[in-house]
């Protein structure tokens, strides 16, 4: 199954596709995957998966990326807010 994700870090936000959402995950963690990624595990930044989409497809995550406001999905950002 296709998933689109969405990490969270302190300032910013990734969004990605990806068929094997564990493995992903676990690479991003250890800083392979994407820049971002591998720049926040040099600096000792860490992450939260914030939210998935199951059925995700690679359209769905562009049509996100396209949006520019990943902090307006994801909900540690809305619950903080709510503060």
């Amino acid at each position: 199954m296709s998933n689109v994700y969405l990490l969270h870090f302190d300032r910013q936000h990734y969004l990605g596709y990806t068929k094997r959402l564990r493995d992903r995950i676990e690479a991003h963690r250890q800083g392979q995957g994407s820049r971002l990624c591998a720049v926040a595990t040099e600096r000792g930044i860490g992450f939260e998966v914030a939210r998935t989409w199951t059925k995700g497809t690679r359209q769905l995550e562009r049509q996100l990326k396209r949006r520019k406001a990943a902090h307006r999905l994801c909900p540690i950002c809305k619950a903080a807010k709510l503060k």
